[in-house]
């Protein structure tokens, strides 16, 4: 008898102890996941593996962002062949008892396929799915998901649509703020802060790479806006190789063309910008805005057989379209530990340019902390 009611003690206080979603929690969580593509693709359906952050609104709704990696084959076994997806939408939360509730999630989701023809393309698909958790403690829970992602049309078929399937299951950590609901007044500082993260790009020759990224920002707040100005540099893990026009030249890995291969490893941007605090609660969402001037470096250009003015205009092109301007767009989520200090993470698109090195739009996805070495208004002191 005795020990029936220690065990019953206990379950009552993994019960009280367990929690569901909470307004203001982010969920951290790693997966493992299995895909079954569509069958127009010719690949092998397969295990994949990935990671999430969802920040939560209120008890019932948040958004999240996800990334999963699967590497495969054609069906023939004859070419290997990698998926890299992204997705980032919206999770209502529907809570079954104190320990458990079901999901539905909708977004949007972009399929990267490479890295050789003819799997080397991008697809953007909308996508919905159910899921449940199931919490083991306070902070620590089982996830479980199963989504379908479609496209209204097919890369290999005329008037047929894409459908791919996906199933994960994996832990989520619960990261639930201090003073939760109150916040910290940040208002009037000046904020030095550093980042890093992954840089994504493609050139007019290669595919979609993630590459690393790191640099430094300057955060002057006000009342729910701040200034931003940051130096970021991206270091390829391998040269990146793009072609330029260019009409002294008989041809290059493309064929008998005008052009001539650039190759480069390093990436720079400056940018400049507005950023906006909705709210002020410990956990809060961001958004900005402005522009940025990125710069490939030290690009080489091939100019094998050049004679020395051809060199010269070669050198010439190539720096000029090394360098462009460009506007960007971020959101993120920010964690105040205090007035003074404060950790966060964020998602950056930038426009795509003409005649640049790096072709399209680029997308980073960073993390860094903030620290506060003063405010940014003077008191006002009263003249006797």
């Amino acid at each position: 008898m005795k020990r029936l009611v220690l065990l019953v003690g206990f379950v009552t206080l993994v019960a009280n102890s367990a929690a569901a979603q909470r307004s203001q929690n982010i969920e951290f969580g790693g997966f493992g996941s299995w895909w079954r593509f569509d069958k127009s693709f010719l690949i092998k359906d397969g295990f994949g593996g990935g990671a999430r952050i969802g920040y939560n609104f209120s008890d019932r709704v948040g958004i999240e962002v996800t990334g999963d990696y699967i590497a495969t084959t054609d069906l023939a076994s004859t070419q290997n062949i990698t998926v890299q997806t992204v997705a980032a939408g919206l999770v209502l939360n529907f809570p079954v008892g104190d320990q458990s509730s079901i999901l539905t999630s909708a977004g949007y989701s972009r399929m990267i396929f490479g890295p050789d023809p003819p799997y080397a393309f991008t697809q953007h698909l909308v996508y919905g799915g159910l899921g449940f958790r199931l919490f083991l403690s306070h902070h620590v829970a089982l996830r479980g998901d199963a989504r379908a992602q479609f496209r209204w049309d097919n890369p290999y078929y005329a008037n047929a649509t894409t459908i791919q399937a996906q199933a994960s299951a994996g832990l989520s950590y619960f990261f639930i703020p201090p003073q939760q609901g109150r916040g910290f007044n940040t208002n009037f500082n000046w904020y030095w802060g550093a980042q890093g993260g992954f840089f994504l790009s493609k050139t007019n020759t290669e595919p979609y790479a993630y590459d690393p990224m790191f640099g430094g920002h300057w955060l002057i707040t006000s009342r729910r806006t701040a200034l931003y100005v940051a130096y970021e540099q991206a270091f390829f893990l391998s040269d990146a190789h793009a072609v330029i026009f260019d009409p002294n030249s008989s041809g290059c890995s493309l064929g008998a063309a005008p052009c001539r291969d650039v190759s480069f490893s390093d990436v720079r941007r400056i940018m400049f910008g507005v950023v906006a605090y909705p709210t002020q609660k410990v956990i809060e969402p961001f958004a900005g805005l402005g522009f940025a001037i990125m710069q490939v470096t030290n690009p080489i250009v091939d100019c094998t057989g050049c004679n020395l003015s051809e060199s010269a205009q070669a050198d010439d092109r190539v720096n000029e379209a090394s360098s462009k301007a460009f506007m960007w767009l971020m959101a993120g989520l920010q964690i105040n530990y205090s007035s003074k200090l404060n950790v966060f993470a964020h998602y950056l698109l930038t426009s795509s340019g003409n005649n640049f090195l790096l072709q399209g739009n680029t997308h980073s996805l960073q993390g860094g902390v903030r620290v506060s070495l003063g405010t940014s208004k003077e008191g006002i002191t009263e003249r006797h």
